[in-house]
């Protein structure tokens, strides 16, 4: 299973928020320098969050057009995808994913419209979930419960589960999911409360193929663990 560094973005400054709050967690510095440091520690995969697009607050983009230079393997970006143009121009950059979530339960044709536009391989879909219920809008508003959201990604490239319960927390996996598993026969990752090697380790055996690690690598205690 790979370990994929998550990159937030805020404010053109890198965050590690707590349950997606704004002004909890982390404030850790500039992005660029801070992918740099990522692919100079080995990692080739990281995951970028637009968080002031996916609230609708503002773009990163421009920054995260020069983190894809750097040259990494893989670049998966989310955050405020929901009009075709722009999910077209961030792929025009280089980026290796989509990560979409929103629209998904709010604009199916336009969902649909992206797949066939930038590629089905392009698309991971994200499953932003609390307490069995799919969050949208930047965490912002409730949607189906993720039983129901499951049906609707299972033929797109990979799916991201985010329990954002435990997001930045440190406390621990969502060990439950392992009944969706199963189900799914794309790229499976998970994000949200992972603080420890056991954490990997379990992920790993529940069938996840990626993790994607922010506070617990931030604090340096999964930092330089690439694989499990």
């Amino acid at each position: 299973m790979i370990v994929v560094p998550s990159i937030d973005i805020s404010e053109g400054k890198v965050v590690k928020r707590i349950r997606g709050k704004r002004g909890s967690g982390l404030i850790l510095g500039n992005p660029l320098d801070i992918a740099y440091r990522i692919y100079s520690d080995g990692y080739n995969y990281v995951h970028i969050v637009d968080l002031d697009a996916a609230e609708g607050v503002g773009s990163n983009e421009d920054i995260i057009r020069n983190i894809v230079k750097i040259g990494f393997d893989n670049v998966e970006v989310g955050g405020g995808i929901r009009d075709l143009n722009k999910a077209k121009r961030l792929i025009s950059y280089g980026i290796s994913f989509l990560v979409v979530s929103t629209i998904i339960f709010t604009d199916k044709t336009l969902f649909d419209q992206i797949i066939k536009e930038v590629g089905r391989d392009k698309i991971i879909s994200s499953l932003d979930y609390c307490n069995n219920i799919i969050y949208i809008k930047g965490w912002k508003e409730k949607s189906i419960s993720l039983n129901e959201g499951i049906d609707t990604i299972k033929d797109t490239y990979g799916t991201i589960f985010t329990n954002i319960c435990n997001e930045g927390t440190k406390s621990g996996i969502d060990k439950t999911l392992g009944k969706y598993i199963l189900d799914l026969h794309n790229m499976k990752g998970y994000a949200g409360g992972i603080g420890n090697i056991k954490d990997l380790t379990d992920l790993k055996e529940l069938g996840f193929d990626f993790a994607i690690v922010g506070m617990s690598f931030y604090s340096g205690i999964l930092r330089g663990i690439k694989y499990v």
